[in-house]
């Protein structure tokens, strides 16, 4: 029995499952939660700029994890070495995927990352799962809004930029001065964030610093409130005063013990049906057919139905009634009631083709 039991944890995963479930709860990923190599890639990169390009880095500041560069040219050197670490070390295959892939699986609308990379993106669409990318740029570029999001189109959304844009990496002082301006001041979050932000009750930061300063203002911006419930999955140390700081400031609760907290989230989050179903190379046709029709891909569905001899017939008639219907909406000889009862007669159709095993 973990520590994560009892009445009181009970009413805590039962408040936080619901607001899960409204779309009311958003996770923060901050640096020390992307380990490759057993250490935090943050740390990983450090040390493989020190050893390519010594003579552009004038300083660097530990506390903050800031460098100084030698002049703008440096910096701009250090800033495609960084998109090129990423590119040459091939740390798709090395990044630990297993916190990574539960936290993309919990149905949670929106999850922001203080990191530069797409591994989240990037490993969702490997396993299937349908979201939407973006990434915030500082420095006074106009803000580009996004769509809502969604339990069932979510956004994966990056606050310091991506490593495609060299000048959206956030690397030195004047960086993120720039970063917190923009936040701050204008252009700001997109709008719809925004609203996302403020609807929400429940914040899980996971793998944040929080005696850096810049962490507690990001905090400020993105959660705000005090009635807020935040909680702190966290594996860097804290210093008391700071600790103190964020409770009596922010109402903050710190988790000790990160991997059977997360675990007890994701094995409730389960058993109510709060995690996305994946889809691995080795599924079944059946699986792979249901995963595509989640996804609105009746066409890739379909196509899939007709290469096993046991579905081939049924497959030939649902692709009739398909282009049939395609046809009639090129028409517009179809209203939007038949449309939908014609579509989900067809959905219905592949489901019950599937029930009979292939071969």
């Amino acid at each position: 029995m973990n520590s994560f039991q009892g009445p009181e944890w009970d009413k805590k995963f039962r408040s936080i499952l619901t607001d899960i479930r409204l779309q009311k709860c958003v996770i923060l990923v901050g640096p020390e939660a992307i380990h490759w190599a057993d250490q935090p890639l943050h740390k990983v990169l450090r040390k493989h700029l020190f050893e390519t390009c010594p003579a552009e880095i004038a300083h660097y500041y530990e506390r903050d994890e800031s460098y100084l560069f030698r002049d703008k040219i440096a910096k701009e050197d250090i800033q495609r070495e960084v998109s090129l670490f990423y590119k040459d070390h091939n740390l798709n295959t090395g990044v630990k995927e297993s916190l990574l892939l539960n936290l993309a699986r919990l149905r949670v609308h929106m999850v922001l990352s203080m990191n530069p990379d797409s591994f989240l993106s990037d490993m969702a669409y490997k396993y299937g799962l349908i979201h939407r990318f973006a990434y915030f740029q500082h420095g006074g570029a106009a803000v580009v809004d996004i769509e809502s999001p969604t339990a069932d189109m979510p956004l994966f959304y990056n606050l310091c930029g991506a490593l495609e844009r060299d000048s959206s990496l956030v690397l030195d002082y004047d960086d993120l001065f720039s970063l917190l301006s923009s936040l701050f001041g204008s252009p700001g979050l997109p709008p719809r964030l925004i609203v996302e932000l403020r609807q929400a009750k429940h914040f899980f930061f996971v793998g944040f610093n929080f005696d850096k300063w810049y962490s507690q203002l990001l905090l400020r911006l993105l959660s705000g409130e005090k009635a807020i419930r935040k909680f702190v999955i966290d594996r860097s140390s804290k210093t008391d005063n700071t600790t103190l700081f964020l409770v009596k400031q922010f109402g903050i609760e710190f988790i000790d013990d990160e991997a059977a907290f997360l675990s007890e989230i994701f094995r409730r989050a389960e058993e109510e049906g709060l995690m996305r179903d994946i889809l691995k190379p080795d599924s079944s046709e059946s699986i792979k057919i249901r995963h595509l029709l989640r996804n609105g891909d009746i066409p890739g569905a379909i196509q899939l139905l007709n290469t096993k001899s046991t579905w081939a017939d049924a497959g030939i008639m649902i692709s009739a009634r398909y282009m049939d219907l395609l046809n009639r909406e090129a028409r517009r000889v179809l209203d939007s009631r038949e449309r939908a009862l014609e579509y989900n007669r067809i959905v219905d159709a592949i489901l019950e083709t599937i029930k009979t095993p292939a071969a």
